[in-house]
């Protein structure tokens, strides 16, 4: 039994360890799987793409290679523009409210790819389902935020991007059965099929979403239509997430100022998680846009091809979790993002430099490997880039990071050239080498972390001895000094 109390008075509450554990895993188990339900339709929308080109849709629309790569660089810079935007709007009227809206708009623009006949109609809906999308990651990224202690959050954050690993091991075979089942249906193509029912599918967890999404414990964690969050869970929830980080007190209704916007951007902080997150996502646009072809040029059947990249996903998930798990019980980051980045490097290098001899199962492996470890850092990385600002930027850094991962999509929209097809070895020793050099990046800095709180250490002892008082350095967790590594 104890008692824990805080500094806000509007927050104050005690409570024991069993009310305490009872509220975290309310969320865990009612509130986290929804987000990752949300975050699945998101990842189908996004990479339906794929799974279309194994049909007849470049045909259909008359369009090239050339011409997705095109679509694609649109649709990263519908990305790019609107997710600070977005995020901004989800801090003013919160993401419960804001993010089932944005679900619903890409849902219907994806449901209206069906109806696409030519390549105007295709770069409109590639670059408006991307501003749809947009804010999206940052704005629940920063919502689970605000449910958990600091300490918590990568393992969390790994279990909200795993989304994209189920995604992969559920919309290969979820493809394959419309493509096959529906194509030629009421004289449709499975493409369209597959565009329709996906973006069906979106708008219904949309609608699910309005009532479903609790408000953020310090605002009362209440649901429109369901009892996910009693008042005392709320309490007890604020209580623990402002004892371990007080700065989170700030709620929705505190809109972003320019000055935070300005102060984020000069922080020297966010540019390492960023670089490093932008490289190591050189590799997603093609896999996820050309993965499926890819399988198929090893010499599987084509509509086998997307079901055949699901093991890929479920690797994904496993790793991501598991590393996530080990960065939080260790309380390291560095090293686990760079050990990340490097198993994505060598999945690259081993699928693009394996002799053409080989057979069709070694090449396979090194895609497996390739598309099983990407992006499996960028939880982690996400958890320690929010732990080191205070609450008034963590929106504007998320949004900024997730930006950098989005914009590393006009380097991986044009990096696999249709002359490189069907192996594509340029384009993936051009991954690997990116990924890599991000996981270099992680490194740097956590050295220059450690030297920074080393100094900031013997400033504040300084001015103690001086009788001074204590040294409010910068907006750095320091009163919650979650990774002590970093010394």
């Amino acid at each position: 039994m104890s008692d824990l109390t805080i500094d806000h008075p509007q927050y104050y509450t005690d409570y024991t360890p069993e009310e305490e554990k009872r509220a975290v895993r309310k969320v865990d188990f009612l509130v986290l799987p929804f987000i990752v339900l949300c975050f699945l339709m998101l990842q189908f929308d996004r990479t339906n793409l794929g799974n279309a080109q194994t049909d007849t849709i470049l045909k259909d629309l008359g369009i090239t290679t050339a011409h997705v790569n095109i679509g694609q660089t649109l649709f990263t810079l519908g990305f790019v523009l609107f997710e600070l935007p977005s995020n901004i709007v989800a801090k003013a009227i919160g993401p419960h409210r804001w993010v089932p809206v944005i679900i619903f708009i890409w849902g219907l623009l994806t449901l209206c790819q069906a109806f696409l006949k030519n390549k105007g109609g295709f770069y409109a809906t590639r670059f408006l389902i991307a501003s749809g999308e947009a804010g999206f990651i940052p704005g629940m990224a920063w919502y689970i935020t605000r449910f958990y202690q600091n300490g918590e959050l990568s393992l969390r954050l790994a279990i909200f991007w795993a989304a994209n690993s189920v995604a992969g091991m559920v919309s290969g075979p979820l493809a394959l059965g419309i493509l096959r089942g529906l194509n030629h249906k009421q004289g449709w193509h499975g493409w369209q099929w597959l565009f329709l029912i996906e973006g069906a599918m979106t708008m219904f967890v949309a609608i699910i979403a309005v009532f479903y999404l609790p408000s953020t414990p310090t605002e009362g964690g209440r649901s429109l239509g369901f009892p996910i969050l009693n008042r005392r869970d709320a309490e007890v929830l604020s209580a623990r997430l402002l004892a371990d980080d007080p700065k989170k007190a700030i709620v929705h209704g505190e809109r972003v100022k320019l000055v935070d916007i300005k102060d984020t951007f000069l922080d020297w902080r966010l540019y390492g998680h960023c670089v490093a997150a932008f490289l190591s996502s050189v590799i997603l646009t093609p896999i996820n846009t050309y993965g499926p072809s890819v399988i198929k040029s090893l010499g599987y059947a084509g509509f086998t091809a997307n079901g055949m990249a699901a093991p890929a996903s479920a690797i994904g998930l496993v790793f991501s979790v598991s590393l996530a798990y080990s960065s939080d019980r260790t309380k390291e980051r560095g090293i686990h993002i760079f050990v990340a980045m490097a198993l994505s490097c060598a999945g690259c290098l081993w699928l693009a430099l394996a002799p053409d001899g080989v057979g069709k199962r070694v090449l396979y492996g090194g895609y497996l490997m390739a598309a099983g470890t990407m992006g499996c850092g960028q939880a982690i990385n996400a958890s320690w880039l929010s732990s080191r600002f205070e609450e008034r930027k963590r929106p504007v850094a998320l949004a900024a990071y997730v930006a950098f991962i989005q914009m590393a999509g006009f380097a991986g929209s044009n990096v696999f050239k249709p002359k490189d097809a069907p192996r594509y070895k340029h384009g993936l020793i051009i991954c690997g080498a990116c990924a890599i050099a991000g996981g270099v990046v992680m490194l740097i800095w956590k050295a220059l972390y450690a030297w920074d709180d080393r100094r900031t250490s013997h400033i504040e002892a300084e001015r103690t001895d001086l009788g001074v008082g204590n040294l409010e350095h910068g907006d750095k967790s320091g009163d919650n000094r979650f990774y002590e590594e970093e010394k």
